[in-house]
Order: structure tokens, then sequence, then C-alpha cells
């Protein structure tokens, strides 16, 4: 059984802006939630082959890794890929698209890797899925601020 992390949101700003103000990691530090922390990357727009570094976890308990941007499609999905090879690799997506002049966002992360089995398989999926919908909440609450 694959895990998969998901988490869907919809906020009420236009496309081209939402996928804009997300895909600018200089502004993650103000939205991010506390158990995803950016430490470096570039104050700029994501592009594919970037490298982000943040801190995932509770305070006293995190973990350094590194994001690799695969993929930028504009408007439509921002990917990167962390993990430890054969450990534990997500591959995790933002899909936006256009929803009543507003946009729908879905963050959704496959697992691969031995602790993606089980017994850890679900343990993995909620938490995982939890972050993903702290994210989308913690974005929509920025660009909401911002108009």
């Amino acid at each position: 059984m694959a895990v998969i992390a998901t988490a869907e949101l919809t906020i009420d700003v236009p496309l081209p802006v939402a996928f804009q103000r997300f895909t600018d990691y200089s502004s993650w530090d103000l939205w991010m939630p506390p158990m995803f922390r950016p430490i470096t990357g570039p104050a700029r727009q994501l592009r594919i082959g970037d490298t982000v570094k943040v801190d995932v976890g509770e305070p006293g308990r995190r973990v350094r890794t590194e994001l690799n941007v695969i993929r930028v499609r504009p408007n439509r999905e921002l990917c990167w890929r962390a993990g430890v090879p054969g450990m534990l690799v997500g591959e995790h997506s933002f899909f936006f698209s256009e929803q009543a002049g507003g946009t729908a966002m879905r963050s959704e992360e496959p697992f691969s890797g031995v602790l993606a089995r089980r017994p850890l398989s679900s343990v993995i999926e909620r938490s995982a899925s939890r972050l993903h919908g702290q994210m989308l909440a913690g974005f929509a609450a920025h660009v909401r601020g911002l108009r």
C-alpha cells in the first residue's frame, strides 16, 4: 500500500497571484508553519534545480533536510523531492487550478522507502497530511493579509 499525504484548500486569490506568491521562497518564513522552517534558498521564485534547506519537526526534535526542486509548471505545479534514498523519500507536489475566480490548491506527497511501509506508513501519512494542511492554511492567511 502506497503512502500518500494530501491536503486541499481553495483561496480567494487569482491563480497567477497565488502561484507567484507561493513559489517566492523569500517569503516562506512569513507563512510556513513552525514545523517547517526555511533555512536557506534563493531570494526569488523557485526554479527547477534549486536546492532549499529547511528544518522539519518539533523544536528540539528537528531534522534539517534539502528540498530539490524537480518541477515548476507555471500556474499548475511546484514539486520538490527530499529524503534519504531507500529509507524515506517524498516527492511533494503543490497543484494549482482556477476555481471560480480563486485558486484551488492541492498538496500531494507520495512516499517510498523502508519507513513508508507498515507499521509506520499510517503515522507518516497522518503526520505529513497534517503538515501539508498547515502549509496551505498558513499560505491562505498570508495572502489574505496582503490584499
